[in-house]
């Protein structure tokens, strides 16, 4: 019973540790791109939980090297535990940004995991996209889910390309126009109208109910 005590109040302690470490580095540095050069200097130093703290919370800011760094660590297990199912979710999150070196990588986790497992990640792809294309107004993201649904998942979906490249192009990134057009010829004829009204729907729901985002 004491070691087991014992055990529970060192990993409440490491919990504590690593809490006060973000909260610090974070309090530091406001620029992110300097923030981001003390994050390569702590791993240039071997100081690497440090370096992956950086990384994560420049990642959920959508910083391309912080991405790419972090699915190379959870791969590796270097400043965190080696982890094939987040390295995979950082690796797709970085082909999403025309990583080719991910890409490869993907290739390799694959063969890592079992394939049920290798699928469930691959779905929550989407989710987060759709959940930064609605909460953080990014017309990209939902310009990345009509690539992924066309060139990189697992499970190649283009009536939903077309629905992504569609809400993408409504929101202004124009170079989907021919991406759209192209899925477009792949698609039933009978179903384009139906796709269609539903980019309009999520098209017409971010733009009047995130008129607040913009402002900010």
């Amino acid at each position: 019973m004491k070691l087991i005590l014992t055990t529970l109040v060192i990993c409440f302690f490491n919990l504590v540790t690593a809490s006060e470490d973000q909260v610090s580095l974070n309090e530091k540095y406001t620029d992110d791109k300097e923030y981001y050069k003390k994050g390569i200097k702590f791993y240039e130093n071997g100081e690497f939980k440090k370096s992956f703290i950086v990384f994560f919370n420049l990642s959920e800011k959508g910083d391309k090297d912080s991405i790419y760094n972090l699915s190379n660590m959870f791969y590796e297990g270097i400043g965190t535990v080696q982890e094939f199912g987040l390295a995979l979710k950082y690796s797709w999150l970085c082909s999403l940004n025309g990583n080719k070196r991910c890409l490869k990588k993907i290739k390799s986790i694959e063969q890592k995991l079992d394939q049920d497992e290798f699928l469930d990640i691959s779905r929550n792809i989407p989710k987060i996209l759709e959940d930064d294309f609605v909460n953080e107004n990014n017309p990209i993201s939902a310009f990345k889910l009509g690539y992924w649904y066309e060139k990189i998942s697992p499970e190649i979906d283009f009536e939903k390309s077309y629905l992504w490249y569609s809400v993408s192009v409504s929101s202004g990134i124009y170079k989907a126009m021919k991406m759209r057009d192209r899925v477009g010829e792949k698609i039933e004829k009978k179903n384009i109208t139906g796709i269609q009204q539903e980019a309009n729907a999520i098209f017409t729901k971010n733009k009047y109910f995130n008129t607040d985002k913009d402002q900010e």
